[in-house]
């Protein structure tokens, strides 16, 4: 299968990774770790790069990265490169260090680019390497609290200036522990663009057309609302936003990207209230019995 272009262009957001061929560990030892960041340290001196966030693991890495020009493909060869050298020499290893090429997604600024911070950051807390992102020192995290200044070349002040102050995102990182944070490479649209889909066809990314069978798709965010209303009246505004998440998900063929957007909710939150209310209706006979009656409301309004 041919390699997809990479897409750039200045003032692109890449997140960045790569990861250990066979699950090797890439980083032994903080040397090792010194020997990475040094480099990436220069090439945001020089102007090169600017990195909002990273995180080194023991086999794998994050970028959060934007490229003032052209020439991420390149850049990276070059850096990587250099680092797999130095590393089999200085372990007396030969042969690869990293899978394949390394993985670039371009990233749509807004949510989608708050969303890749976020992973980052939480990363060692999701490995189980730490209980708070705090702990972890080979990230940009502290960096973004305060409590340290040892990468003080990474640019904090983009991310930060979609919060109040830095406790408001320490706490949008933190969020990490009761929502579901989907790795943004298995969300990616073809595997290249993390984002909306109207951004992904501006950057000419071909977007996958609905199955023609799928006659659920047909039907319309008012005709679901309106069953709703019907099967679950009463309901508070809270518990009506869920249903209506729900109900999106179940009856539409709309990704959970444009059901977020609709409900001006994150991915992961549609992933949290899908998982929550199936869990909810696996155990309560009442709720079973009021869905059923949903369904078969919709299937009597959706086009032949």
């Amino acid at each position: 299968m041919p390699r997809q272009c990479r897409i750039e262009y200045p003032g692109a957001f890449y997140h960045l990774m790569s990861h250990g061929v066979d699950d090797v560990p890439i980083f032994v030892d903080d040397f090792d770790r010194k020997r990475f960041l040094d480099p990436l340290h220069q090439l945001v001196e020089l102007g090169i790069l600017i990195v909002h966030a990273f995180v080194l693991m023991v086999t794998h890495f994050h970028i959060l990265c934007e490229t003032p020009s052209v020439g991420l493909s390149i850049l990276m060869q070059k850096f990587l490169g250099q680092y797999v050298q130095g590393f089999n020499r200085r372990h007396d290893r030969r042969g690869h260090l990293l899978r394949s090429r390394y993985k670039a997604l371009l990233v749509e600024d807004g949510e989608y680019f708050l969303e890749c911070s976020r992973y980052i950051h939480f990363n060692p807390v999701k490995a189980g390497i730490c209980s708070i992102p705090e702990d972890y020192p080979w990230s940009s995290y502290g960096q973004y609290v305060g409590s340290s200044d040892m990468f003080s070349w990474v640019c904090a002040s983009k991310t930060l200036d979609y919060f109040p102050n830095n406790r408001e995102y320490e706490g949008f990182v933190l969020k990490g522990r009761q929502v579901e944070l989907r790795n943004p490479f298995d969300q990616a649209i073809r595997g290249i663009v993390f984002g909306s889909s109207e951004f992904a066809q501006r950057m000419g990314v071909v977007i996958p057309k609905p199955k023609k069978n799928q006659k659920e798709s047909a039907l319309s965010i008012t005709a679901i609302e309106d069953a709703v209303n019907q099967i679950f009246p009463g309901l508070t505004q809270f518990q009506h936003n869920r249903i209506m998440v729900y109900a999106l998900r179940c009856f539409t063929g709309k990704t959970c990207r444009e059901i977020a957007s609709l409900a001006n909710r994150t991915p992961s939150a549609v992933t949290n209230i899908w998982n929550a209310i199936n869990k909810q209706i696996s155990c309560n006979r009442q709720l079973q019995q009021k869905m059923a009656s949903l369904r078969h409301s919709l299937d009597k309004t959706s086009p032949p």
